[in-house]
């Protein structure tokens, strides 16, 4: 019959293995994301809970002065079967990985290349011209604005007096 301090080093090492593949298979289920992931991250936690109860047995067992020899056994086949589902788990998360895209992350991608396509565009036809939301007379005085597109002072203030006497026949 082994000891206690023989059994705890191999059991201990064992749940720190299952623990690494634990934060591993998370990472891959969230890459997956929802709905894929669902069911995947319900097992991850139904198997997290378990070796919970891996841990708490372990405990009981050490901390009772006349063991059982089975319960040694029991906390071994529970392992396994934790490291059999999570093998499960991670060929599950696998496939999904490998499966083709869904129709809304193919959709999200030719919506980005269309908008990228139609600022291209804009961009090209724009050139000098200020793009909406940017005025044209910031940081431009009244005389750069005549000069740049050919109006006449006197002409200008001409027919804005005659449309204001038109308007108001008071002036």
């Amino acid at each position: 019959m082994t000891s206690k301090t023989e059994i705890l080093p191999t059991l201990e090492e064992r749940i720190l293995d299952v623990e690494n593949h634990f934060g591993r298979l998370q990472r891959e289920i969230e890459e997956i994301g929802l709905p894929a992931g669902l069911d995947l991250q319900r097992r991850l936690e139904e198997l997290k809970i378990e070796e919970q109860a891996v841990r708490r047995d372990i405990v009981g067992y050490l901390l009772d002065p006349d063991p059982d020899p089975s319960k040694v056994e029991k906390i071994e086949r529970l392992l396994q079967r934790i490291a059999d589902e999570e093998l499960s788990v991670q060929d599950d998360a696998d496939f999904l990985n490998q499966s083709a895209p869904s129709s809304v992350s193919l959709a999200v991608e030719a919506g980005a290349h269309l908008v990228g396509l139609y600022r291209r565009v804009l961009r090209r036809l724009i050139r000098d011209h200020h793009p909406l939301g940017e005025s044209v007379f910031v940081n431009q005085t009244h005389d750069d604005l005549a000069a740049r597109f050919g109006i006449d002072d006197a002409k200008e203030s001409a027919k804005t007096d005659k449309s204001q006497k038109m308007v108001d026949p008071n002036l």
